[in-house]
């Protein structure tokens, strides 16, 4: 019964990834690929809001990893089934109880993008961090907490999404439960905050 549950819940596109992902004879490009696949799932749609560290250093069972990806699909995550089901897999391999401490991301580079190159945001000016304290303060503590250590939203503190494109894309536009601040926060507004963003 519980494995036709599981059948049910994860559909038939992500049935089948299952069953090619756990293939013993499949072939050695073809699960390598799969691999730089889920390791790009991580990184785009994991490491967009906190470390990547803070997975990899886990050690988890399968059942384990699935609940903590429901959980992030839960919070805004933004996972297609396919993508979820490929990311349990990866991490339930890869990441298990009985890895060593060593296992971590090892084909990053080889990850294949996951979406198209984002927009470029050409209006950019430089950031006051003095400023981005009140603006961060005012617009941004209710979700993210106090200091950036994150609350409802995720932490902000230390989080590698601000040396990347993504931090204005998302600030600018919205993404999965974050709204867009296009319309609500100016080009040096959002400068400001990510600059003082930056010295914590």
């Amino acid at each position: 019964m519980r494995s036709v549950l599981s059948v049910t819940a994860i559909g038939l596109p992500g049935l089948a990834l299952l069953l090619l992902y756990g293939q013993t004879g499949a072939a050695p490009d073809e699960r390598a690929g799969m691999a730089a696949r889920a390791e790009g799932v991580v990184i785009a749609r994991c490491g967009s809001c906190h470390s990547t560290d803070l997975i990899t250093q886990q050690r988890l069972n399968r059942s384990q990893w699935q609940g903590t990806v429901g959980k992030m699909v839960q919070w805004g995550a933004e996972l297609s089934e396919e993508e979820a089901v490929l990311l349990v897999e990866f991490l339930a391999t890869r990441f298990h109880q009985t890895a060593p401490a060593s296992v971590t991301l090892n084909e990053i580079g080889a990850a294949e993008p996951l979406q198209a190159e984002p927009l470029v945001i050409q209006e950019r000016p430089s950031g006051i961090s003095q400023e981005g304290a009140g603006v961060f303060a005012n617009n941004c503590q209710g979700c993210h907490g106090s200091g950036a250590r994150g609350g409802f939203g995720p932490k902000l503190a230390g989080n590698p999404i601000l040396n990347s494109e993504r931090f204005w894309q998302t600030l600018l536009y919205g993404r999965g439960g974050m709204p867009a601040w296009e319309h609500t926060l100016s080009r040096q507004e959002i400068a400001n905050i990510l600059a003082w963003l930056k010295t914590l």
